[in-house]
């Protein structure tokens, strides 16, 4: 029996998800010449200072992440509406990358809906959380940083944060240049900055990939807020021991509660695109009050996909939810029902 709400449809334990992007998404399916310039976008400053080549990196969903959910958050297809922005030029959802996400919001009962019009008052009512993920001013490779473009009009932004503090909940991100460049104004006006460049640490970092970008947050380093819901889950079975982040951007956010501690170590790097380095944070995750509502950011958005990227010898890099050994999945259900009011704000 599937379930239809608007631009999606539910179908046993898999979302369909019924774009009105038609018009924004690639005629064919994406070449490895092309991906594999997407790919040095995003993971030349994870991985500099490796032995690694970038070259031939084409990039793709994980056909074997499992996004199914041991226990539901809520009855299938009842669950609070996401709004996957995809009004802003969002990489993440013209190129399918959001799918691994929305597939696990729907395994957990929510429903998540991708759609491309600009908020206003009246559209945001319609839903209950909204995320923005890679959003920019332009489509992602086409120019390597944001100048004088708006990727989001003031009259958005304003109608975004009164419908935060009525109430709603946003997931936002920025991520290293451009990302971060383009996402600030929006951040600013919920008093939060993003750094521009990218972030690396190296005394944090997952030796095993070699690079400074990949920075771990654990208990045992002490860079998680074991305090927070968000870390601890609604059990002991949903606790978050450590996740990684894949290169991004450093964030500061006066009232918010700092996820994912940055250590005296890390700095903020000029991206190999020439831009930044600007400013530097304390943190890769916030979560905090916005009037009635609710805002959880964070400065890198691989750990909300399941990607793998093809190296050269013919292996899978995995950066994401299906990266081993990291809590990257129960992390994400854990930041959707903190937002949706199944853990207590603080």
């Amino acid at each position: 029996m599937n379930t239809t709400i608007d631009d999606f449809v539910v179908s046993g334990d898999k979302v369909t998800l019924v774009r009105k992007l038609d018009k924004r998404m690639p005629a064919n399916k994406p070449t490895t010449k092309i991906m594999s310039r997407f790919a040095y976008f995003l993971l030349v400053p994870a991985l500099l200072y490796t032995s690694v080549a970038l070259a031939d990196w084409p990039m793709s969903n994980d056909p074997a992440f499992d996004p199914s959910v041991r226990a539901p958050a809520y009855a299938h297809g009842e669950g609070p509406i996401i709004l996957l922005d995809g009004a802003h030029h969002n990489f993440f959802v013209q190129w399918e990358f959001i799918e691994p996400f929305a597939d696990l919001a729907a395994a957990d009962g929510y429903q998540p809906i991708i759609d491309d019009e600009p908020f206003t008052p009246e559209y945001l009512a319609r839903f209950d959380i909204v995320m923005i993920v890679t959003a920019l001013p332009f489509d992602f490779t086409t120019k390597t940083e944001v100048t004088t473009e708006t990727t989001f009009t003031q009259a958005e932004i304003t109608a975004l944060h009164d419908w935060v503090e009525a109430g709603g909940s946003l997931l936002v991100f920025s991520e290293h240049a451009p990302f971060d460049q383009a996402i600030n104004p929006l951040l600013q006006r919920f008093g939060m900055a993003s750094s521009v460049g990218y972030v690396a640490d190296t005394e944090h970092h997952d030796e095993a990939y070699g690079s400074p970008g990949w920075i771990v947050y654990s208990r045992e380093n002490g860079l998680l807020d074991t305090q927070h819901p968000i870390i601890n889950g609604r059990n002991e079975g949903e606790a978050i021991e450590r996740v990684v982040s894949f290169g991004g951007s450093s964030l500061t956010g006066e009232g918010y509660a700092n996820l994912f501690r940055l250590s005296p170590a890390a700095e903020n790097r000029q991206h190999p695109t020439g831009v930044g380095p600007v400013g530097m944070g304390d943190s890769q995750a916030l979560a905090g009050r916005v009037g009635a509502g609710r805002v959880a950011a964070f400065g890198d958005s691989n750990g909300f996909t399941a990607m793998n990227f093809e190296k050269e010898d013919g292996s899978a890099l995995a950066a994401g939810m299906n990266t081993a050994g990291y809590d990257w999945k129960q992390l994400v259900l854990n930041v959707l029902h903190w937002l949706s009011g199944e853990l207590p704000s603080s």
